[in-house]
């Protein structure tokens, strides 16, 4: 099995460091990015909740070093969020910035600080993508981001981005046309595509359903834009499971995202050496491994 390096992954109170190693190990031994989503009202994350914790991150870099690759995170719209992320980059530890998944426009003035921010310390900063009034809405001004911030690297994510693999796309959620995960032949000309090409600071990881789910709707499509992008994709899991066999903390089971994605990337690259600057060699790239 190829050396991996998971570029999105969680943990929690009921997700311990452990169990994302025993996950990663049930497809092959390497690291994996650690996302904390820091507390606030635009981030749906309680004030007394333990989970998420940029702490527990710190936690996992101190006991199992190079394992672990720690981001961190604040929220956007605390009174000393800027000061929070001068401190962080102080320790010298942490690689990037996020998951930043808040509820507020993708080109908020708050974000658009952080961004600026992270350029400068040379952080890649990595974005959840969701539809309308969730987090990071208003996909559709993310080019001016990318054009203001041209010394940040943004790593694109969720449900809006992958949506929008496709030229054709209902952004509307009220829509009786919405699908949170949209099926079938995707027509060539979507913004993710076009902004990978055009913009050199832009990445994507391959993580969550919601990658799996676009990358399986259009193999013809998919084997083209694997190619036309071979040196800004970047596998991650993002899976809740345990151990790599879609065992939850709370006693269900679901597919294990990694046993999904894996074998999708694997039958779609055209190289072993190709599959593996999807599975590692990108992340360590632009993470400076």
């Amino acid at each position: 099995m190829s050396p991996l390096l998971d570029c999105h992954t969680h943990i929690t109170d009921q997700r311990s460091i452990g169990d994302v190693f025993t996950h990663l190990e049930r497809y092959g031994q390497g690291r994996s990015v650690v996302l904390p989503i820091a507390a606030g009202d635009c981030t749906g994350v309680g004030p007394d909740n333990h989970e998420w914790r940029v702490e527990l991150t710190v936690e996992a870099y101190e006991r199992h070093g190079g394992r672990v690759i720690p981001f961190c995170h604040v929220n956007p719209l605390a009174r000393d969020a800027m000061d929070q992320l001068r401190a962080y980059h102080g320790t010298g530890i942490f690689a990037g910035f996020g998951e930043h998944k808040v509820r507020i426009a993708c080109d908020h003035p708050a974000s658009m600080e952080i961004y600026q921010f992270c350029g400068e310390v040379g952080w890649p900063v990595l974005l959840h993508f969701d539809y309308q009034d969730f987090h990071n809405y208003n996909i559709e001004a993310f080019h001016r981001v990318l054009e203001s911030c041209p010394d940040t690297r943004f790593i694109g994510h969720a449900q809006s981005w992958w949506a929008n693999l496709s030229a054709e796309v209902v952004r509307d959620y009220q829509s009786p046309d919405f699908e949170e995960y949209p099926q079938g032949p995707l027509l060539p000309g979507g913004l993710i595509d076009r902004w990978l090409e055009q913009y050199p600071n832009l990445y994507t990881d391959l993580s969550a359903r919601s990658a799996f789910m676009a990358l399986g709707r259009d193999p013809e499509f998919t084997r083209g834009f694997l190619q036309r992008h071979r040196a800004k994709l970047m596998w991650g899991s993002d899976c809740p499971c345990l151990d790599g066999e879609g065992n939850l903390a709370d006693g269900r089971t679901r597919d294990c995202l990694s046993g999904l994605m894996l074998p999708l990337l694997q039958e779609q690259c055209d190289s072993q050496d190709h599959y593996d600057d999807l599975v590692r060699r990108n992340a360590e790239r632009l993470l400076g491994l």
